[in-house]
């Protein structure tokens, strides 16, 4: 297809320009290289919109290069080129959109390739990003189903892009050429809505002072998206479902039926088999609606696509307010995929955007990030569960525990104190609030002297004799290995070990700088 670049990367000759050949006649702009470096040097000068990768690559690691790709071009298309004739491993390990078997057939190559063009276009126009399974099964059935006609309910939480498919759905049908009108059936009050849909006659109520198209026929032609529909009263539902029985229906206050032809889009972000058993949805409109359900994954449920959605919102970003993108760096990343996202895909555009906009700066660190993003623990997690554990150790590490937590007390104290006392900082505490320089132990006949100095990062504890100076000391060890611990058993995953312990990802993220735990995280 004109404009699309496709990069070929195999080290057999053969087998190289077979592929090559056949991409060209299928009007892709083709280039060719037997050699990783080269392909690398390559998509640095001039990116291509897909690469095929042999996996049988003999100068370099086949897998090394896929992940490279993918990680500074996550828009490419990655197909992997196999001599398997199942799908090799790396299919599902490696973030790569397809495969085929070699020596390609021209038939499946090219529907592959054309496949991939839909994505894109899916992904370009309608601002919809995602490689993951159900993502991509979604889309497909949007393509499968939009020039048919047919019902579609469309499911998903708040935020999952429900709009954006049934824009997709307009799009791919023939009535593209017509209105697209999303109405939004939870944001409309009761009393409102059956005008808002149908129209009016003039005189139906007080205020109509003439007579009023509603969205069915303004959306003659066309799409109308029902979102919410849920959030639809019963008196309402009984109209609609003559609407699509007859393709007619009367304005407020009138008598004569209005023909219509309009294509009925239904979203949802609540279970309306449960809505049915409450007897606030009618069954009968149910199965009218859900001739074609379509579920759209929560975020959360797709986390391998949140770098490629923040890649795709930096730039949107950079575009729309004239900024210089940020880089956000590994850490930040595995703490935004850690992150529930209850407001899913609308949530993380808005975060991402913000960052852009407001941080100034060049690289986003983990630290960076919002209060928001560090889900605060449970209550109920003030003590490790572990199980199948020896006892020694889960003493052990319950020990490790209540010291943590008596430490983090307090190293907290003295901004308590100052918040306490209108904001005032340690300089200015009150003698009976000031903290002894380490080192220094209290007298018993007097109160604590010295003052903390204003670079003090923890504040002492008095202490009246070496051996408890000594356990204090001790204690910065047992706090450097719980935390170590904790990241061993959680596999060096920062926000889990930062859950376990009961503290925060800003917290540990600290804690492991300070006491040298890289190796650990």
């Amino acid at each position: 297809m004109e404009g699309r670049t496709i990069l070929v990367v195999d080290g057999e000759e053969d087998s190289r320009r077979h592929a090559a050949r056949i991409l060209r006649d299928g009007g892709y702009d083709v280039q060719e290289t037997g050699a990783a470096a080269e392909a690398l040097s390559t998509m640095r000068k001039d990116p291509p919109d897909a690469v095929l990768i042999d996996l049988a690559l003999s100068d370099a690691d086949p897998e090394r290069l896929i992940r490279t790709i993918s990680g500074k071009y996550p828009d490419i298309d990655i197909v992997l080129t196999t001599r398997q004739r199942k799908a090799p491993g790396q299919y599902r390990r490696l973030d790569v959109s397809d495969y085929i078997e070699k020596p390609a057939d021209a038939g499946e190559l090219l529907t592959k390739m054309r496949m991939l063009d839909l994505r894109r276009e899916f992904h370009r126009r309608f601002q919809l990003v995602g490689r993951d399974e159900r993502f991509i099964a979604a889309m497909e059935s949007v393509l499968q189903v939009a020039p048919t006609g047919i019902q579609v309910l469309l499911t998903g939480e708040s935020g999952t892009g429900k709009e954006g498919f049934a824009r997709a759905i307009h799009h791919y049908s023939d009535r593209r050429d017509g209105p697209f009108i999303p109405i939004n059936c939870g944001a409309i009050a009761e009393g409102v809505l059956e005008s808002e849909l149908f129209g009016h006659e003039k005189g139906a109520f007080t205020d109509a002072k003439g007579q009023r198209k509603g969205y069915f026929e303004q959306a003659d032609g066309g799409t109308l998206l029902l979102d919410e529909i849920g959030d639809m009263p019963r008196s309402t539902q009984v109209k609609l479902l003559r609407v699509l029985e007859q393709q007619e229906f009367i304005r407020v206050g009138g008598s004569t039926p209005v023909k219509t032809d309009v294509r009925l889009v239904a979203s949802t972000n609540r279970d309306l088999a449960e809505d049915i058993r409450d007897g606030t949805f009618r069954q009968d409109l149910y199965y009218r609606l859900n001739a074609v359900n379509i579920h759209l994954p929560a975020l959360r449920e797709r986390r391998e696509d949140i770098p490629r959605l923040i890649h795709h919102f930096i730039h949107a970003a950079q575009e729309k307010h004239g900024v210089s993108p940020p880089v956000f760096t590994e850490e930040a990343l595995a703490t935004l995929k850690d992150y529930e996202w209850p407001g899913n895909i609308r949530e993380l555009r808005h975060l991402v955007e913000s960052l852009v906009v407001t941080s100034g700066k060049s690289r986003i660190e983990a630290e960076d990030l919002p209060d928001a993003i560090y889900t605060p623990p449970m209550d109920n997690r003030a003590l490790p569960v572990p199980q199948h554990r020896n006892p020694d150790d889960m003493d052990r590490e319950m020990f490790y525990k209540i010291l943590w937590q008596i430490l983090t007390a307090i190293h907290e104290l003295p901004a308590k104190i100052s918040a306490a006392i209108g904001g005032r900082g340690p300089d200015v505490l009150p003698d009976r609030f000031q903290l002894p320089p380490p080192g220094e132990a209290e007298q018993d006949d007097g109160p604590p002297s010295g003052e903390a100095g204003p670079g003090l990062e923890r504040p002492a504890v008095v202490v009246s004799s070496d051996d408890e100076l000594d356990r204090l000391r001790s204690m910065e060890d047992w706090e450097r290995e719980a935390i170590r611990r904790a990241l061993e058993r959680n596999g060096g995953h920062r926000g889990r070990a930062a859950r376990e312990l009961g503290i925060s990802e800003r917290s540990i993220y600290r804690k492991i700088r300070d006491y040298g735990l890289d190796e650990y995280a």
